[in-house]
């Protein structure tokens, strides 16, 4: 019987309409598809449901594995967190591994080269990596289930930072070189478009919008499908954050402090006296790390909520589900607080102010740059 006459039949009957399942597809995943959660570098995972106040207190280290060879130019990255695997530079390339577990589902050999971005998308990981023995940088695309290549570019310039949005692959050149920037498709490595002279010195998108700096000529917004530029401004701007729905870049470059931009149209939303390198943002907070400590901003004023002092120099402090992880120093302990209040939890895992923490699945992952370790 479908659930309409199941529903129909109780009414007439007045018995009590048994529940309708809800599809699986309709329930968030919780996912960690990029550095800062997604192309929007927001560092905050809304969807995670099962680390929480009432259980983050007994997570335990279950699993830990190297993250680099021995090559000096191999460097370790913060893992990624999607379609039921953890994705992580290894020894000699990247690979797919089994959250619970730690055991290698597969893995690409990247000979010496260093891994800069991972992105997922698509069913697609791609990498942003540097050749050992030279200046090159190459995007390459893998089949995320399998690690299958489907495609890989050399790049025409060394490239430091990469997002994907949109179907769309976007790559900053380093800044040691001449800027520019430039997108390719997802699905093919396809140019798309190409600017010369810009950088976003913080590159995201804040719902399809990447605020670049032009050399000479302020900043502008460009579309991430086309490169067409939306909007400009003779300030010397650059973004730390943008908010979850991509209505606000959260910017540096405009007086001393943070501040809030209506990313349609450049209008100032707010400005504070806080310097911020980053932010982690979700809809009612901005949290920034500033020395030892992480101030919790209103996001709709940019008032001072509250802070936590913390053991050593403060790192990206990362949200997942109603909890704020804040790395310190190089070993120091993790910070975990009520997102809202502040108020401590347990944490004392050894962190990294280097490398924030990917937080997925029920799962807290952490790496020193050496090592990826598993908490649940």
């Amino acid at each position: 019987m479908n659930s309409f006459l199941t529903t129909a039949v109780a009414a007439v009957l007045g018995v009590p309409t048994p529940a309708v399942p809800i599809p699986v597809s309709a329930v968030p995943v919780s996912e960690w598809t990029q550095t800062g959660y997604g192309p929007g570098l927001t560092f905050y995972n809304p969807d995670e449901r099962r680390l929480t106040a009432a259980t983050v207190d007994d997570i335990t280290r279950r699993w830990e594995i190297p993250t680099h060879g021995a090559p000096e130019c191999e460097v370790g990255r913060e893992p990624l967190a999607g379609y039921g695997n953890v994705y992580t530079s290894d020894p000699g390339g990247v690979g797919a591994y089994d959250p619970a577990t730690g055991d290698r589902r597969w893995h690409v050999e990247l000979r010496r080269r260093g891994v800069t971005r991972m992105a997922l998308s698509d069913g697609i990981l791609v990498t942003l990596s540097y050749a050992c023995d030279g200046q090159r940088s190459f995007l390459s695309a893998f089949r995320a289930g399998s690690g299958s290549s489907l495609w890989e570019i050399a790049l025409s310039a060394p490239s430091q930072d990469m997002i994907v949005d949109r179907g769309v692959v976007v790559v900053d050149t380093r800044p040691d070189y001449e800027a520019s920037t430039v997108a390719h498709r997802l699905s093919t490595g396809a140019r798309l478009w190409k600017l010369f002279g810009t950088r976003g010195d913080g590159l995201l998108s804040a719902n399809g919008r990447i605020l670049l700096r032009t050399q000479g000529q302020g900043s502008r917004v460009v579309s991430v499908s086309t490169g067409e530029t939306l909007w400009r401004t003779p300030g010397d701007w650059y973004a730390v954050g943008s908010s979850p729905g991509g209505g606000r870049f959260y910017i540096g470059g405009r007086g001393a402090g943070l501040s809030a931009i209506d990313a349609a149209n450049g209008n100032l939303v707010w400005e504070s006296t806080w310097p911020a390198p980053s932010v982690t943002a979700d809809g009612d907070r901005v949290y920034l790390p500033r020395h030892r400590s992480v101030l919790s901003l209103d996001a709709r004023t940019g008032r001072k909520l509250w802070s936590v002092h913390l053991p050593d120099g403060a790192g990206q402090p990362v949200r997942a589900g109603a909890l704020l992880y804040s790395p310190a120093g190089l070993g120091a302990p993790l910070s975990i607080v009520d997102a809202v209040t502040g108020k401590p939890r347990r944490g004392g895992m050894p962190s990294s102010e280097n490398h924030p923490p990917t937080v997925a699945g029920g799962k807290l992952f952490l790496t020193d740059g050496n090592r990826l370790r598993a908490y649940f």
